[in-house]
């Protein structure tokens, strides 16, 4: 699809990838853009076309109302995502895999589920921000791996639901990005801006699946030669 006079909804647009979203949108013609935050004093509209929308995607009645305010959408981006930085075992938080669950795939799917109506309606695209991590594991990031990898399973079922309504659904697949949420990650990292690039090429006649990055490239084929080899090797990143 065209983003030119598309219609977009960003979930986490206050910061980091999803600031960048809005900003790129704009720039390629988008019409409007509903960019959402928790607190929307942390987002600037310094374009009439930005519409803020308070926005907690693990509060049923905020997603219900978001839904109905936006009837009109025909690009949802589900940027919004939490990463507690903690192993599956000896967890520091033992809260942390249920908010990153409630967050990455709950949340996710309960945006899709509450935007299926106009996105059937006016036609368009669902965009999932994953991570190369749903595919393999970083047992340092442990709880994160499980969440992503859920949701990409998600993701795989809501595209062969959708499919009968011309809705395409993407699974976006980066690896470390530039971000606070990677900040201890080592480098080198992904900028924003070509990752928001990947999906804008994707989006526009490229695949629904879409790696982004050498990091996830490069473990994409891993995966396809020796999947336990590769396991192995990332077992060391404690």
């Amino acid at each position: 699809m065209l983003v030119e006079n598309a219609v977009a909804f960003v979930s986490g647009a206050n910061r980091g990838v999803g600031a960048r979203f809005v900003k790129s949108l704009l720039e390629r013609g988008a019409r409007k853009v509903y960019a959402t935050a928790r607190d929307t004093r942390m987002i600037v509209a310094h374009d009439p076309r930005i519409v803020p929308v308070t926005l907690d995607i693990t509060d049923p009645d905020q997603v219900e109302q978001a839904a109905l305010l936006a009837p009109d959408v025909t690009l949802l981006i589900n940027n919004a995502g939490i990463n507690r930085l903690e192993r599956v075992i000896r967890a520091r938080d033992g809260d942390a895999a249920r908010d990153e669950m409630d967050v990455n795939y709950f949340g996710t799917l309960r945006m899709c589920r509450a935007f299926e109506p106009a996105l059937i309606a006016n036609g368009g695209a669902i965009v999932n921000m994953l991570s190369v991590l749903a595919r393999i594991t970083l047992p340092g990031m442990g709880s994160l791996c499980a969440s992503k990898a859920a949701s990409l399973r998600m993701t795989e079922g809501m595209r062969a639901e959708m499919a009968a309504h011309h809705v395409r659904v993407l699974a976006i697949l980066p690896g470390a990005i530039d971000t606070d949420m990677s900040r201890d990650f080592p480098p080198p990292k992904l900028p924003v801006s070509e990752v928001v690039d990947a999906v804008f090429n994707a989006l526009d006649g490229g695949p629904d699946e879409v790696y982004v990055g050498e990091m996830a490239i490069g473990v994409a084929a891993g995966l396809a030669v020796d999947r336990q080899a590769l396991q192995l090797q990332f077992a060391s990143y404690l």
